[in-house]
């Protein structure tokens, strides 16, 4: 048994699962508000989404890792990404950004390499 499916089986998979979508759906409220309502955070822009999707991956690979591949989990997260960009081109004072998509991108390709190296173990 992988280090991944020992610690992921220490604690049910269901709690795992919660703090995936209960972070999916903070993380989409903010990246929908206007731009005027989301809170000040004194953190770079780009590191935000970095780390939002970074979370996001590790905690999909958690909840979801006897269900699905880290192939497909990145691969749905990085089409979230891209689609959160698309739907922020009709929201005015938010804007596309490809730059945000490709800071998505590096927060998932950490973590999947992060756990894909743990499940070898």
């Amino acid at each position: 048994m992988s280090l991944l499916a020992k610690w992921e089986s220490s604690i049910d998979a269901r709690w795992w699962m919660a703090a995936f979508w209960l972070v999916w759906c903070a993380s989409t409220v903010l990246m929908l508000l206007p731009a005027q309502d989301l809170p000040k955070v004194n953190i770079w822009d780009k590191a935000e989404h970095a780390g939002t999707f970074f979370a996001l991956m590790a905690l999909a690979t958690l909840g979801y890792y006897q269900k699905y591949s880290l192939q497909r989990l990145a691969l749905l997260l990085i089409t979230y990404g891209i689609a959160i960009e698309c739907i922020q081109f009709f929201i005015p004072s938010r804007s596309f950004s490809v730059l945000d998509m490709v800071a998505d991108t590096t927060g998932v390709l950490p973590a999947w390499w992060l756990a894909a190296k743990i499940n070898t173990l």
